[in-house]
């Protein structure tokens, strides 16, 4: 498993390579070419392997999440960490779904928003697209330093809100938006091409 899943890898560093020839010979500089293949080219994982992800790239990643634009410069999120065997295992145990997949995981970081820093009346939900931006950051600059990485849900459903909140002992202006399962990935998916140009309109003033 080990060896198709190398096989897979190098087949994809290759697609990568040429991927960014591609960009750089239409248009793209060099650094451009490597930021879209970073964005084109990565995928969901959720199997890693079994082992921790080093203290450095942890604190790499909560700086891109940090880098995030943000309405009104208000820094809506806060980032709960577990990246202790012992902590997953034992939050992972309180969990009805998905605990099995989480006790797998090296790394676990919950993207929270914080109520004290959200905006008055209705920008107040500003902070959901703040704490998704910084989501995203997070998710690209894991497989730019050969991570992988997978988004869960958590807000807007409740009864989730509630689990996570009481299984962390989240304080109360804290909400969870999502939960980003973070390692070393033990599978190689490949990435989707998502480009759809029926998606895309063309306005022009009448």
């Amino acid at each position: 498993m080990k060896q198709f899943i190398h096989s897979i890898s190098c087949a994809a560093a290759l697609l990568a390579l040429a991927a960014q020839s591609a960009f750089a010979g239409n248009g793209f500089p060099k650094d451009s070419a490597v930021v879209m293949n970073n964005i084109l080219t990565r995928t969901s994982i959720r199997k890693f392997e079994q082992r921790p992800v080093e203290q450095s790239k942890v604190l790499a990643l909560l700086r891109a999440g940090m880098a995030a634009p943000t309405a009104r410069d208000r820094r809506p999120w806060h980032f709960v960490v577990l990246n202790d065997t012992a902590d997953i295992h034992a939050y992972a145990a309180t969990m009805k779904h998905h605990g099995e997949m989480v006790a797998q995981t090296p790394l676990v970081i919950y993207a929270c928003g914080d109520t004290t820093m959200m905006m008055p009346g209705q920008a107040r939900d500003f902070w959901v697209e703040d704490v998704s931006c910084a989501s995203e950051n997070i998710l690209l600059a894991a497989h730019a330093m050969g991570l992988g990485a997978v988004w869960t849900s958590v807000y807007p459903e409740a009864r989730k809100v509630k689990g996570v909140s009481q299984a962390l002992h989240l304080p109360g202006n804290l909400i969870p938006l999502n939960c980003i399962l973070i390692g070393y990935p033990d599978e190689a998916p490949q990435p989707k091409d998502k480009w759809d140009e029926d998606k895309i309109t063309w306005w022009k003033a009448k």
